[in-house]
């Protein structure tokens, strides 16, 4: 990340020619003056700690005001260590030599802060998507025993499969996950309907741990959509997750699609514990505190829907529910 955001482009003067006491004096109110010759060009800036340094100087032009000059090229971890080496903590920027304004290792340090919880919230999202492919595995391989042939084996082996690459996408992401910026998405033409399919038949190890049918009611519409089908899917794949999650054992949920106004809405309804009221304004809030462990104990980060959320209004889509307490849910999926 460059330092282009962090640069303090407000700042004060004070001449070469000026005496020492006079600008300590200032210094008593700022952290730092530019120092302009007697043209007014700026030379570089004067801190208190460099007239500490320098304490027998009676004008600023005897002191040394010289520090390591930063650019916008620079990032700012190689401002921070050059901070470090050099032991000053506000360094002059500069843009093909004109004088802009200062960097301060405050500036840098809260930026350090503020990456730093934006990775933490990262992991803990990257962690919250590998629980299903990786909870599907783990209720396919229950399939095995059940099987009578050779074939529901092979099925049982595909969709195994399907969860393992879906985890491994997860974890190159976190992998390769650029700080800088988000990373941009791969969108394509996708027929909405048969994606859909897909969502639900990669959490068909979920539904065997719990014994949960879901009972699918696809219209016939062929329904064209531009987007991102990894972002998507881990979306779609969260609420279908939530259902499960939520519903209780031996119970069956509901997943249609409909069209309305031109655009496609898969539905997904379950009889689980419901949503409380006092919740409803608060679950598509990062870390909210409306996340709640599922009828069998299973854990809840408080990111899933926030990140579907997000992820659905970058492709100009939304989604909304209706929930009652002890009854169920239905949550609405419109793209």
């Amino acid at each position: 990340m460059k330092i282009n955001s962090l640069i303090s482009r407000s700042y004060q003067t004070t001449s070469v020619l000026e005496d020492t006491r006079d600008v300590l004096q200032f210094l008593q109110e700022c952290e730092y003056l530019a120092v302009t010759d007697e043209e007014s060009q700026i030379l570089g800036i004067v801190t208190l700690k460099d007239l500490n340094a320098q304490p027998e100087s009676r004008n600023l032009i005897d002191c040394d005001i010289n520090k390591p000059i930063v650019t916008y090229e620079h990032t700012i971890n190689e401002v921070f260590h050059l901070m470090r080496e050099s032991g000053f903590d506000y360094l002059p920027v500069y843009d093909q030599q004109n004088f802009v304004g200062v960097i301060e290792i405050i500036a840098i340090t809260g930026c350090f802060a503020t990456v730093l919880e934006e990775s933490k919230r990262e992991y803990q999202k990257v962690i919250h998507d590998l629980r299903n492919p990786i909870s599907n595995i783990y209720g396919l391989i229950g399939l095995f025993n059940n099987a009578e042939n050779n074939n529901e084996n092979i099925d049982v082996l595909k969709l195994c499969d399907i969860s393992c690459k879906h985890a491994l996408n997860i974890l190159d992401d976190l992998l390769y996950v650029e700080i800088e910026e988000s990373k941009p998405l791969s969108k394509v033409i996708t027929e909405l309907n048969g994606f859909y399919k897909q969502c639900l038949d990669e959490q068909t190890g979920l539904c065997v741990q719990k014994n949960i049918k879901i009972i699918v009611d696809f219209c016939d519409t062929k329904y064209q959509k531009v987007i991102d089908p990894v972002t998507v899917k881990r979306a779609v794949q969260n609420v279908i997750a939530n259902a499960i999650k939520f519903s209780y054992p031996d119970s069956s949920i509901k997943i249609m699609t409909n069209m309305e106004d031109g655009k496609m809405i898969l539905t997904i309804v379950d009889a689980g514990i419901g949503i409380p009221d006092h919740y409803h304004d608060q679950i598509f809030e990062k870390f909210t505190v409306a996340g709640r462990s599922g009828t069998k104990g299973e854990p809840s980060t408080g990111l899933g829907l926030c990140f579907t959320k997000q992820c659905l209004e970058q492709h100009g889509g939304e989604i909304y529910f209706k929930s009652t307490e002890g009854k169920g849910s239905i949550f609405y999926i419109r793209l």
